[in-house]
């Protein structure tokens, strides 16, 4: 969340300490979930925070933490678009365009043109099938979701209490109260919340949602093979982080945290090394690690 002063970050109470340590911000610019409860409960209290602070008709921006994005001359214009298309009271999302027929990320259906440089979203699709996703880099109008919004304060507020009542009604009550009392009763009232995402909540329900397509170069980096695409390589394509060596080996991932790592003749590898734990999978399928945690 940016507002007049900067940055401000939404984060769970455990997590204050680390987050104050790493991004050198005071307390002030943290606003604190008392447990988590996804995303759609959090911009629920962060736009509280701004109807109460800077004024209903103040224009959010809300980005996740994880997303790499450059160069930022590019993304700053992207959200000016944006910016414009927020006023006239459109959810605007910042949309991707395709490289690759990927199945880990959500798919946006772009319709009419909106000025300045926007579109009109028609429908979201949360991550489809390899067949699908093909299909939907072949037609040409389909986006990747970055996940980066921007909206007015009472736009939004005005979609929660349509699409989300149970969390937009218990907190407009608190409308009038200061913020120290705000958080108080929201740790009484968040554990009840819907554990529900802002794209499932509102946008995929909403009949004003914009999307002004990038054009920087962006990454969700939400899974290991995303973290190889960023990072340096050496001559072969391979990341080597900690206490790691790889011999014969091409285009892989050897991350060593306290643990000596080394590897030979492979390719397009991830292995992680921790006192956790150790993983070894292939590069195209670290988006399923998931699976190895669901039991």
């Amino acid at each position: 969340l940016v507002d007049s002063q900067g940055i401000m970050i939404i984060t769970t109470g455990d997590m204050a300490e680390a987050v104050i340590r790493e991004a050198g911000l005071p307390q002030e610019r943290l606003i604190l979930e008392p447990c988590r409860r996804n995303t759609a409960p959090a911009v629920a209290l962060s736009t509280l925070y701004v109807m109460k602070h800077l004024g209903p008709e103040t224009v959010m921006v809300v980005l996740p933490a994880d997303h790499y994005i450059e160069p930022p001359e590019d993304f700053l214009d992207s959200l000016e678009k944006a910016c414009q298309l927020a006023q006239e009271g459109w959810l605007v999302t910042l949309g991707i365009k395709p490289t690759r027929p990927d199945t880990g990320y959500g798919y946006m259906e772009a319709g009419d043109d909106l000025r300045p440089q926007g579109k009109r979203v028609i429908r979201f699709t949360e991550k489809p099938s390899l067949e699908k996703a093909q299909e939907f880099l072949d037609q040409g109008n389909f986006y990747w979701n970055s996940g980066i919004f921007l909206w007015r304060a009472d736009t939004l507020w005005r979609e929660l209490k349509t699409h989300l009542p149970q969390v937009a009604m218990p907190l407009e009550d608190l409308m009038e109260s200061s913020w120290e009392e705000v958080g108080l009763r929201v740790k009484g009232l968040y554990p009840h919340f819907p554990n529900i995402s802002i794209d499932y909540a509102v946008m995929e329900k909403s009949s004003r949602v914009a999307m002004v397509p990038a054009t920087f170069n962006w990454c969700d980096v939400g899974s290991w093979a995303a973290l190889w695409s960023i990072l340096d390589k050496d001559s072969q394509g391979n990341v080597l982080k900690g206490e790691s060596q790889a011999l014969d080996s091409k285009e892989s991932l050897i991350w060593s945290q306290g643990i000596p790592v080394k590897v030979l003749g492979v390719e397009d590898l991830v292995v992680v090394a921790t006192p956790q734990g150790v993983l070894v999978c292939h590069r195209e399928k670290s988006q399923e690690v998931k699976k190895l945690l669901e039991d």
